[in-house]
């Protein structure tokens, strides 16, 4: 876990950068870090094995884990729409004056597409602050698929 890799500062700096530019994503709807990532890797793709590598590991990362909040985000919308106007289709005239019992729940499940969000976030960051520590950081599954590339 602890194993060193023998790069230049630069190169540690931007492959920590491709990790790290999840965060622009933040800002950008997701996409900023993705074509960060991408920029990166064009760029240094035939330069630095290391920032070629590790660019391209945060630019599938960064595209699997957008599609992933979205479906979850997705998941959690209709979930919470058919626990809204179910209870309102079946009897429109009980919530006048209150809302259905599953607006709070849904509320409450928000927190699962938060989560997901949050988690792989926090993943990319790791990666970012491993690289440039000098540390070597493989992705799980998309580490292994992008080395074999």
């Amino acid at each position: 876990m602890s194993e060193q890799v023998t790069t230049s500062q630069d190169e540690r700096t931007l492959a920590a950068l491709a990790h790290g530019s999840i965060l622009l994503g933040l800002f950008s709807n997701g996409i900023g870090g993705i074509v960060t990532a991408l920029v990166i890797w064009a760029v240094h793709r035939n330069k630095s094995t290391y920032v070629a590598y590790h660019a391209l590991q945060a630019l599938v990362y960064q595209v699997a884990t957008f599609l992933l909040t979205m479906l979850a985000w997705c998941c959690w919308g209709l979930l919470w729409t058919l626990m809204i106007l179910g209870p309102m289709v079946g009897n429109p005239g009980a919530y006048d004056t209150t809302p259905p019992a599953g607006l709070w729940v849904g509320m409450a499940f928000m927190v699962v597409p938060l989560g997901i969000w949050a988690l792989t976030i926090l993943y990319a960051l790791w990666g970012a602050v491993r690289c440039l520590g000098g540390h070597e950081f493989k992705v799980a599954v998309i580490g292994d698929w992008v080395e074999a590339q």
